[in-house]
């Protein structure tokens, strides 16, 4: 496998790589966890048991009840009675639609790739006058990485400091400000490393330094920190 192949799997792996529903409740010691260390096996007179995924569900949902707004109609009918439960944050990471990526790539490239708009089919556009929801897919990790790639090599061309090879200080510097801008939020280090392992190691058989850094954006551009919302 050569390095193109491995950085276009790293960008497939990242835009793909999210999970969402509900987090248990996190400890060094919790649930029978403290009763063992305490050496009762476990089987502590009064404590309460560990609560199933289903009932910490189930608690969540009442406490979201708790929090939504009324909304009261004619006759003094709750307007909401009907709504449907469910867990707080469970629709996050949902496929930014084709039609937002115009405006996605001029925010975080200052334009927009000449490759976006031919590639429309690949993203499964919606006809006229109809929606649905945008899912991701193998074709459409792949497409968005070529076509971030061909914005983010316009992008390295207009600033003189990446016609330098990427270096580990200097790819750690650029990776943190890119993912910051392209994903409205801080990188983690895990994060920051593997755009950097991108621009320091995978491409290091390339000789042109602006492909190099076009290829690490492109990879943080392909993630679910840009593709998702």
């Amino acid at each position: 496998m050569n390095w193109r192949d491995k950085v276009i799997l790293f960008a497939s792996a990242a835009c793909l790589a999210f999970a969402t529903g509900c987090s248990a409740e996190n400890g060094s010691l919790d649930g029978n966890d403290k009763d063992k260390a305490a050496g009762n096996g476990g089987e502590t007179p009064g404590a309460e048991a560990p609560k199933t995924p289903e009932e910490q569900e189930a608690d969540t949902m009442a406490s979201c009840r708790a929090q939504m707004k009324v909304y009261k109609g004619f006759g003094d009918a709750d307007l909401t009675k009907e709504r449907v439960d469910d867990v707080a944050g469970r629709d996050r990471f949902r496929v930014k639609p084709y039609s937002a990526l115009n405006g996605e790539f001029q925010r975080v490239l200052g334009s927009v790739p000449a490759s976006l708009q031919p590639s429309a089919a690949a993203f499964g556009t919606a006809p006229a006058r109809w929606q649905f929801e945008p899912t991701g897919s193998a074709i459409i990790a792949y497409t968005t990485y070529r076509i971030a790639f061909d914005g983010a090599l316009t992008y390295t061309g207009t600033d003189a400091k990446f016609n330098t090879a990427p270096s580990e200080a200097s790819a750690s510097t650029e990776c943190a400000a890119f993912i910051r801008k392209a994903w409205s939020r801080t990188g983690t280090p895990d994060e920051i490393n593997a755009c950097k392992t991108v621009a320091v190691t995978d491409t290091a058989s390339e000789t042109e330094p602006r492909r190099r850094w076009a290829y690490a954006f492109a990879s943080v551009l392909t993630a679910a920190g840009f593709t998702t919302y």
